[in-house]
C-alpha cells in the first residue's frame, strides 16, 4: 500500500493553529512540514515496526509498498504528528530574540519576554515528553522483547 505524505501533513495541521501556514504557498508549506515529518520519523524509527525511511519517495511524496493495517497507520500517524509538533516548537525555544530578551535584567513584568520564553519552553518540554511516551507505549505494544536478552 502506498501512503501519501499528506496523511501526516493533515494530522499535523489539525494539531497546530499556525496562521503563518495559511499564508504560505502550498509548495513552501509542504516543504516545511515534510521536514518536520522526516525528523519525527527518524526519532520514531527505532521503535516503529515499519520501514518508512527506505520506502520514502520525496518526488511523489509517498511511502511505497508498506504493508500496514489501517489501525496501525492511524496510530503511527498520530504519534508521528506529535513528533512533528515537537519539531515545529523547537525553533521557538531557540529563537535568538527570546534568548536575548531573557538575558536582560531590566523591567521584567508578569508579561515579560522571560515569561514568554518560559511558557514556550514548558510547552515544548510537555510536547516532547508526550511524544517520547507515545513512542515507548508503541514499542511496548509492538516490540519484540526477546531481543532484550533478559
Amino acid at each position: 500500500m502506498d501512503i501519501s505524505y499528506d496523511v501526516f501533513l493533515s494530522a499535523f495541521l489539525s494539531k497546530v493553529t499556525e496562521y503563518d501556514f495559511a499564508t504560505l504557498s502550498d509548495s513552501l508549506r509542504t516543504g516545511i512540514v515534510d521536514g518536520y515529518m522526516r525528523r519525527a520519523l527518524i526519532d520514531f524509527s527505532d521503535v516503529c515496526e515499519y520501514d518508512f525511511e527506505s520506502s520514502a519517495d520525496d518526488t511523489r511524496r509517498l511511502f511505497s509498498d508498506i504493508d500496514i493495517s489501517q489501525r496501525d497507520l492511524i496510530e503511527i500517524t498520530d504519534i508521528v504528528s506529535d513528533g512533528m509538533v515537537v519539531q515545529w516548537l523547537r525553533p521557538y525555544v531557540y529563537r535568538i530574540e527570546n534568548l536575548e530578551l531573557t538575558m536582560s535584567t531590566k523591567d521584567f513584568t508578569t508579561f515579560s519576554s522571560a515569561n514568554l520564553l518560559s511558557s514556550i519552553t514548558d510547552t515544548y518540554q510537555k510536547a516532547n515528553r508526550q511524544f517520547i511516551n507515545r513512542c515507548r507505549e508503541y514499542s511496548y505494544r509492538h516490540g519484540d522483547l526477546t531481543v532484550l536478552h533478559l
